[in-house]
C-alpha cells in the first residue's frame, strides 16, 4: 500500500500505522483504523498522514479531530510537514485542506452519479446480476415444479442462499435473482 511505505519513508514505526480495510465514504463512521490510531499517540508526539483526505473528509469531522488531538498535545503531521492546530497559520491551513477534502469528496459523488447515469444510458450498467445463469434458473424451477427436491437441497446443491432460489421459483421466469 502507497500511504504505508510512505509513513515508513517519513519515520513512522510499522507496529505505529494503522489502516481502515475495505472503508469507503464520507464519514468517520465504522473507521477502526482511525480510532485505534487516534487513541495510541501521547503528548507532544505527531499523529503523520500522507494525505489530508485520507485523514478526514468533512470540515467538522476534521475540526473535531484536530482539536480533539491539540488539547491532548498531539500534533499534526502531513506529508513531511508538521502543523500546530493552536498556531493561527496551521489552523487557517489545515481548515483550508479540510474545506478540499470536502469538496473533493463531494465533487467525486457528483462524478460517480454522473458517470453511473451515463453507463446506464448507454446500456453498460445493468445493475446486479443473476447469481446463476439461465439454464440452471430453468432447471431449478423444473426440478421443484415436479417435486423432485426442496429449496433448501436447491440452495445447497447450487451454493446459493434459500432466498435466491425462492427468488428463481416464485419469481417471473427471465426476471434477476
Amino acid at each position: 500500500m502507497v500511504q504505508t511505505e510512505q509513513l515508513l519513508a517519513l519515520g513512522v514505526s510499522a507496529d505505529r500505522i494503522y489502516i481502515d480495510r475495505g472503508f469507503s465514504g464520507t464519514t468517520r463512521r465504522n473507521r477502526g483504523g482511525l480510532d485505534q490510531a487516534l487513541a495510541a499517540v501521547w503528548p507532544a508526539s505527531v499523529f503523520a498522514v500522507t494525505k489530508f483526505d485520507r485523514f478526514a473528509r468533512n470540515m467538522a469531522e476534521a475540526n473535531q479531530i484536530l482539536t480533539d488531538l491539540s488539547d491532548r498535545g498531539v500534533l499534526f503531521g502531513l506529508g513531511g510537514s508538521v502543523y500546530d492546530w493552536n498556531d493561527p497559520f496551521g489552523r487557517l491551513f489545515l481548515q483550508t485542506l479540510a474545506m478540499v477534502a470536502e469538496f473533493e469528496a463531494n465533487l467525486g459523488h457528483l462524478r460517480t452519479r454522473e458517470g453511473m447515469a451515463l453507463a446506464r444510458r448507454n446500456g453498460k450498467l445493468k445493475g446486479k446480476q443473476p447469481k446463476l445463469p439461465e439454464s440452471a434458473r430453468r432447471s431449478i424451477r423444473h426440478r421443484y415444479a415436479e417435486g423432485e427436491v426442496s429449496l433448501a437441497d436447491l440452495a445447497t446443491e447450487y451454493s446459493v442462499g434459500r432466498s435466491t432460489i425462492h427468488r428463481i421459483v416464485h419469481g417471473p421466469p427471465t426476471g434477476q435473482s
